[in-house]
């Protein structure tokens, strides 16, 4: 049968023993028919197919996080706990979970096709018009006139993190803004750049030692916040302690800084937190080195609270804090009376005072919030006859902000700063030593 031989093999065997056994002439021949043969197979055929596209690979989502540790003592209730959320939760490859809640310290991302590494990219950009008001008894024409201004600042963060396949946690971040500077273009600020390596981190970042930082205020977003250079360490001890500890060296903020001389070793800083339900305590102190002849022994410290309340149905919270510096003015203070006491107070100067803030928020309803804060900045210089005086600021501020979705707010926000300056032998600034009103319509935008 011409379609086949008797074994059944194809027809293309049949011809190949053909051309073999009619006696043609030549290796070339027989070596031709047996390469038709070979190819005839069904496996062979099935060789020199095309091979099949591979399914494209789509990002999947993930969320930068800190590395979870575990604490370094746990108790055998929470360890059978963490084994329950492990397997009911865990997903080994860092992906998103879709029905989970969603945790205030991480951030959404994506892990690129082809890498093990979650790359997180967000900011925030802050516009308003804002009214500044000054009233200085003595300073006459000196005082600026009441004038308004535009301010807008940005901030671009970006984040990794990777899990190795040892099990180590390695994680980078860099932060970058842009904000007004008076009668200047706006500059741009480095506020991080970090690199984690498990409980390790290294780079520039916010100082351990600071606790309320008011981002409830669009304060916060125009006056960066208090970064330093910076080793550090942080470790969950127990369920509810925390510690961490860290060298710092205040003199490579990139940010607006109270002036500090260089130590011959960075600062010393160590920070205990303890959370239990709506209570968070934050307790911290500082060393550092002041030169001098002789050298001195500056020293910080800091108790700070949280705690969250429910009143008439709806959330809120509050917050105090106080802080004691001698002859460590950088460590106290918010960051807008950094922004006043770095007008006086020189990076030799000796000087020991303190901080306290009382804030409160509470939650009108799911979209309308407000936030009220009052604080005290109080700093002497005793030490230097040239440069002997006080400084005192008290501010009040409140706001009240409307959230319709996510990643978008507008506010109105108010303050009124009253500040005291009795400096010997050293000029000041106009603006310094009276009361300074402001006013600002805001919006901003999260992404």
């Amino acid at each position: 049968m011409e379609s086949g031989s008797a074994g059944g093999r194809p027809k293309a065997m049949g011809r190949a023993a053909e051309a073999i056994g009619t006696g043609r002439s030549g290796l070339y021949s027989s070596l031709l028919a047996l390469a038709v043969a070979v190819a005839s197979l069904p496996g062979a055929a099935a060789t020199t197919r095309p091979a099949k596209a591979r399914a494209p690979e789509f990002a999947r989502s993930c969320r930068v996080e800190p590395p979870d540790l575990g604490p370094v003592w746990q108790s055998e209730t929470a360890r059978k706990s963490a084994d329950e959320d492990d397997e009911d939760d865990g997903k080994p490859d860092g992906s998103a979970d879709s029905d989970g809640d969603d945790d205030d310290d991480t951030v959404p991302g994506l892990i690129v096709p082809g890498s093990a590494t979650c790359l997180a990219i967000s900011g925030t950009v802050t516009a308003g018009l804002q009214f500044d008001s000054y009233r200085v008894p003595k300073a006459g024409d000196a005082v600026p006139r009441p004038s308004f201004s535009w301010p807008t600042t940005a901030n671009l963060r970006i984040a990794t993190a990777q899990l190795l396949p040892s099990g180590l946690y390695v994680g980078t971040a860099f932060e970058v803004s842009t904000a007004p500077a008076a009668g200047q273009p706006d500059t741009s600020t480095i506020q991080e750049a970090t690199l984690s390596v498990g409980p390790m981190l290294f780079g520039l970042a916010g100082s351990r030692f600071s606790f309320w930082t008011g981002e409830d205020f669009a304060f916060s977003a125009r006056s960066p916040g208090r970064n330093v250079g910076l080793i550090a360490w942080e470790r969950d001890l127990t369920e509810r302690w925390n510690l961490a500890l860290a060298l710092e060296d205040p003199t490579a903020a990139t940010t607006t800084s109270i002036p500090v001389s260089r130590g011959r070793v960075p600062d010393g800083v160590a920070r205990l937190v303890y959370t239990q339900g709506a209570l968070t305590l934050h307790l911290a102190g500082a060393l550092r080195d002041v030169p001098g002849q002789p050298a001195k022994l500056g020293r910080a410290g800091i108790v700070g609270a949280t705690y969250k309340v429910t009143a008439l149905g709806r959330p809120g919270e509050v917050t105090a804090q106080i802080a004691r510096a001698v002859d460590a003015a950088a460590y106290i203070g918010s960051s807008l009376d950094t922004t006043i006491v770095r007008q006086v107070l020189a990076p030799a100067d000796s000087a020991r005072g303190f901080s306290a803030v009382l804030a409160a928020k509470r939650e009108w309803t799911d979209e309308l919030a407000s936030n009220f804060y009052v604080s005290r900045y109080q700093i002497a210089v005793p030490f230097t006859d040239a440069s002997k005086g006080k400084l005192r600021i008290d501010r009040l501020s409140a706001n009240l902000v409307w959230t319709p979705v996510e990643g978008f707010k507008a506010g109105i926000e108010g303050s009124i700063a009253q500040t005291r300056a009795a400096f010997q032998s050293r000029a000041l600034p106009a603006t310094i030593g009276g009361r300074l009103l402001s006013g600002q319509i805001f919006i901003e935008r999260s992404f």
